[in-house]
């Protein structure tokens, strides 16, 4: 809804008395207000209609006072009423007012005036005829600081914001933008399973650089070898980290340190030294063990330290994977240690058999108790893909989605589905509920790097 708020005019005077008579403050002149002075009044329109008005007074060098508010009832809860207390108030500091007065007789304004303004009463005065509320004898006077208010405005709407964009969930406040993480490949799909999965390092390349193109700002590597088996080879890893670089230098690039095919450090951490172009950006670390129905991704502590520990070491951010509450706290022990520092990065993944399922509860329990300086997404695996990716949306949180999490596009898993399409289907989700798609530059500076 878009209305302007202007300077009252001369032939607005009888406009102006009849958005009055909504609130019965429209006997004038009469021992309550003797005249409207036009000149120190403000109007809101609303396709060219007036539907607001708003007045002060000067009393002295330094004081004023605020002499009548109304807008139209059924236009209450729009912003019209605070932006014309806003321009007045404004216009009496720029005069250089230091302190105004105002009287209401309606609880609710007098609230008003308090939450929003920081008004405090004064006394009370008795009504000299019938003006508002009629079972209301007397009028409530407030006053206001208008220079303490003006210096520590700024300040105020500032703490305001901050705090909105830190308590979640976030629909009140401007939603964060979004960060796609995409999972192009995993451990287990094959061409068996669709043609559509990148094997081969030339289609990962290739399905990262589209992925990218839809709105992904994290690409989530698993390499394969010639057989199309996957494999820790760094050189293999190097072979597509850097074509994408080629492409798509600032793609943010994570790469796989899983348990699920090997469990030897110098086997999973091989992928950590790769340096230079080919030096990935983040690594997965998976905070537990846990079983799939293809079989079990084994994560001892050790193997977390020691992991966590040479990420450190060489710069690379941990991409910090939950399945279950408990990992959290293996997340909260290493920071203890100071082995993960600075903001963290989790992506919680729902409805495996052996852990979370894919619920809002579930996430619920999961979110409430990760650290302070986290950001996390969310992915559901299998069929939950897509309602879970929904949620994660809606609350604030990122996503991430691809193959790797599942190779179809529909929930009873009939459709088989690219890459590129699941993220262009997320990016339209998140249009639609006006949350807009990190850029690249913006996921890095949320991901703290």
């Amino acid at each position: 809804m878009k209305y302007q708020i202007e300077k009252a005019q001369p032939e607005d005077y009888n406009n102006i008395l009849e958005i009055l008579k909504y609130w019965n403050m429209h006997h004038i002149p009469s021992v309550e207000v003797q005249e409207l002075d036009l000149s120190c009044f403000y109007v809101a329109k609303l396709n060219n209609k007036i539907v607001g008005a708003s007045g002060y007074k000067i009393l002295s060098k330094d004081t004023g006072k605020t002499t009548l508010l109304a807008i139209l009832p059924d236009l209450q809860g729009f912003g019209i009423g605070k932006d014309l207390q806003d321009i007045r108030l404004k216009k009496m500091y720029d005069l250089g007012v230091k302190k105004i007065t105002t009287n209401s007789d309606r609880p609710e304004i007098i609230s008003w005036y308090k939450k929003h303004y920081g008004y405090y009463e004064i006394g009370k005065i008795k009504k000299e005829c019938s003006f508002g509320l009629d079972s209301v004898d007397e009028w409530t006077t407030l006053e206001l600081n208008l220079e303490k208010y003006f210096k520590t405005l700024e300040e105020k709407e500032a703490r305001k914001k901050d705090y909105i964009a830190q308590t979640t969930p976030c629909p009140m406040a401007p939603y964060k933008p979004l960060i796609i993480n995409a999972c192009l490949t995993g451990m287990i799909p094959t061409k068996i399973h669709t043609p559509f999965v990148p094997v081969s390092p030339e289609e990962i390349v290739e399905s990262a650089i589209k992925a990218c193109d839809a709105g992904a700002t994290i690409v989530h590597l698993h390499a394969r070898d010639k057989h199309g088996k996957p494999t820790y080879k760094a050189e293999c890893y190097e072979q597509i980290i850097t074509a994408i670089r080629r492409e798509r230098k600032d793609l943010i690039c994570c790469v796989t340190t899983s348990g699920r095919n090997y469990n030897e450090f110098e086997k999973r951490s091989e992928v950590l030294h790769l340096e230079g172009a080919a030096k990935p950006d983040m690594a997965s670390l998976t905070l537990g063990s846990l079983n799939f129905l293809t079989g079990p991704s084994v994560n001892s502590i050790d193997m977390i330290i020691q992991l966590a520990i040479l990420m450190k070491e060489k710069g690379i951010k941990p991409e910090l994977e939950i399945f279950d509450p408990g990992m959290v706290n293996v997340a909260k022990y290493l920071e203890r240690y100071e082995i993960i520092l600075g903001t963290k990065y989790f992506n919680i993944l729902l409805g495996n058999l052996n852990t979370s399922s894919a619920t809002i509860a579930d996430l619920a329990v999961i979110t409430s108790s990760l650290p302070a300086n986290s950001i996390y997404a969310v992915a559901g695996l299998g069929k939950f893909q897509l309602p879970v990716n929904t949620i994660a949306i809606a609350s604030g949180a990122h996503v991430r989605v691809g193959l790797e999490d599942s190779i179809f596009y529909d929930y009873n898993q009939t459709l088989l589905a690219t890459n590129e399409e699941l993220i262009q289907r997320i990016v339209r989700i998140s249009a639609e509920l006006q949350r807009p798609v990190s850029t690249i530059t913006e996921a890095r500076t949320l991901l703290g790097f």
